[in-house]
């Protein structure tokens, strides 16, 4: 054989090899969106439980991939729900149970005077 007969015999080797990975990934992308099409409902009940969305927004969420329906639904929560906290804040302190001092003593008169004060007032 010849160098330019060898030369040729490689390239058209590597072309092989490079045309045979391109159909794997193809046919590897066309498994993977029939599966994904497949697990679409339930990534959208996922997603739309971690942002705490009711069921008919979760159906409604759009997005062909996990990041694009997350996207969505981060969306979705912004507009419905600007300003919700995870830990209600509290206007009197130690008005919730979180925040007694066991320390402290309440005097139940002076808690019902404020308690009807509050009521007359309005």
């Amino acid at each position: 054989m010849d160098r330019r007969s060898e030369i040729t015999e490689h390239v058209s080797n590597a072309r092989a090899e490079v045309e045979a990975e391109e159909a794997a990934k193809a046919a590897n992308i066309r498994s993977q969106s029939k599966r994904s099409a497949a697990d679409l409902p339930s990534l959208r009940q996922q997603i739309g439980a971690k942002f705490s969305l009711p069921e008919i927004l979760i159906d409604r969420l759009s997005g062909s991939t996990a990041e694009e329906i997350t996207a969505d639904a981060q969306k979705v929560a912004e507009h419905f729900r600007p300003g919700l906290r995870t830990k209600p804040m509290a206007l009197v302190k130690g008005a919730g149970a979180a925040e007694h001092d066991p320390g402290t003593d309440i005097d139940p008169v002076r808690l019902a005077a404020a308690i009807l004060k509050r009521r007359t007032m309005r």
